[in-house]
């Protein structure tokens, strides 16, 4: 009897770790991507936002050139672009609302969503960003979601999928 026991106990020490694997992997494939996939233009450091440098594929950028860092939170200013990157390589999402086609209670809306992520001490900024394709955009590095209205659960899925991911280069 203890010869089944053994058998049994070995089929367990392989099959779970088996079964552990063929889990990721399926969880991995069905978890959400939200917004479209960006090309990626690299992290290359600028020594200064005014250094020139190839132009951005997006507007919002979504990666690529960058210098400096903004401060986590709401911002009542939009962010330079080259500074903005720096913090979506930090594995930041930033939330921008294009203040010509949105109205003050949706940017209190949009507020509403993204606090409690910074609170929690997340890596998220809310900034106004002139002329934008659309109303609202939610960036992260080499991500974006477009959207007409201050829609609290896709903002929150996309925060959710890619907030936290650093995306430094190794050896920079």
């Amino acid at each position: 009897m203890a010869h089944h026991s053994s058998k049994f106990s070995g089929w367990l020490l392989v099959g779970i770790p088996i079964l552990a694997i063929i889990g990721l992997i399926v969880w991995s494939a069905t978890r959400p991507n939200p917004g479209e996939k960006i090309s990626n233009q690299g992290n290359r450091h600028l020594e200064s936002e005014t250094e020139s440098h190839e132009p951005y594929n997006f507007k919002p950028p979504t990666s690529g050139p960058h210098v400096g860092k903004a401060p986590w939170g709401v911002s009542s200013k939009q962010i330079p672009d080259e500074v903005q990157v720096h913090n979506l390589e930090d594995g930041g999402v930033i939330v921008h609302y294009d203040p010509a086609k949105v109205t003050s209670s949706t940017i209190q809306e949009l507020e509403g969503t993204v606090k409690p992520f910074f609170l929690k001490g997340k890596n998220i900024i809310l900034e106004p960003y002139a002329e934008m394709e659309s109303p609202i955009t939610v960036t992260a590095w080499t991500r974006m979601l477009k959207l007409p209205s201050a829609d609290a659960a896709a903002i929150e899925e996309f925060i959710n999928a890619y907030i936290g991911i650093d995306h430094h280069v190794r050896g920079q």
